[in-house]
């Protein structure tokens, strides 16, 4: 199975004219540098944030543990529990702490005191949510990004939308605003207008339309570009938006190699990182250089 995983590729949905574009996602998709096999014990891993150049941090579903990942290998460094099992999603690094994101909104506090990285406090994000994945940092800001995988109920234009959220760590309140409101018609519309080819499936009737659910389960921003990028695992997209919301690229990740793409983080050169769950095989970490544009 880690051999068969080795040899798989991520091949990108858009058109070869989409790869080519000045805008487009500055990473050879289909031709990942390193693709590295996870040991089993983080068959379910959930988040990543990068640590340095060589090294991330991951959580995994259900152990509310931080895992320290070795990326030359996969080797886990180190590992610390730092509250009892939850559905651990999200985790970001800031500065020389962590934050943790249970699902339903909870937030744990990492601090490395006394040799150990500890949990020094909790809070809940106070979100008209009940199924929260993404958590990043935005360094530009300060703030902590918050991405919902759900998506508000009621009539069509409401489930049209897809919402980022921030706070910020230095306030006591953890008091979050939405930063962010995106249109999945409206990124429909700017991938047709940019020649990006989106899935689609044919309806009841016979009509082909597109199969975009974007429900995302991570973010990250751009250390060059400061764009946003953002994973959504049901549909295994990567969706890239500059800071006023305007769709940049979209890329499909191969359902072979990433089954369920659900932690991405960039290194300190701009490097990509992403990982995805085992899903009844091997988990991995794969690895994307920037490629230099024309």
């Amino acid at each position: 199975m880690r051999s068969t995983v080795l040899l798989h590729m991520v091949l990108l949905a858009g058109t070869v004219s989409g790869q080519q574009r000045a805008d487009a996602i500055p990473y050879a998709l289909q031709r990942p540098a390193q693709v590295i096999p996870l040991p089993d014990l983080l068959v379910e891993v959930s988040a990543l944030t990068d640590v340095d150049q060589g090294t991330v941090a991951c959580v995994q579903d259900e152990a509310a543990t931080l895992y320290f990942i070795d990326l030359n290998d996969g080797r886990v460094l180190r590992s610390e529990t730092f509250a009892g099992p939850g559905d651990m999603e999200g985790l970001t690094r800031v500065h020389d702490r962590y934050y943790a994101l249970r699902s339903d909104g909870l937030i744990h506090h990492l601090r490395f005191l006394k040799g150990r990285w500890t949990g020094v406090d909790s809070f809940r994000l106070e979100l008209p949510h009940h199924n929260i994945e993404g958590l990043g940092f935005d360094d530009s800001t300060g703030m902590v990004l918050v991405a919902p995988k759900d998506i508000t109920k009621g009539g069509p234009e409401v489930r049209d939308q897809r919402v980022l959220h921030a706070f910020d760590p230095a306030d006591p309140q953890h008091r979050c605003r939405t930063i962010l409101r995106l249109s999945v018609a409206s990124l429909l519309r700017q991938a047709a207008a940019k020649g990006i080819e989106v899935p689609t499936r044919t309806t009841d009737k016979g009509r082909e339309v597109p199969a975009l659910k974007l429900r995302f389960s991570s973010v990250s921003v751009h250390p060059h570009t400061g764009h946003y990028y953002l994973l959504s695992a049901v549909d295994r997209t990567l969706t890239v938006v500059d800071r006023a919301g305007r769709l940049v690229d979209l890329a499909v990740l191969d359902a072979d190699l990433l089954p369920k793409p659900e932690g991405i983080t960039f290194l300190p050169d701009g490097e990509l990182v992403l990982s995805s769950e085992g899903k009844g095989g091997t988990p991995v970490i794969v690895r994307y250089p920037m490629v230099a544009r024309p």
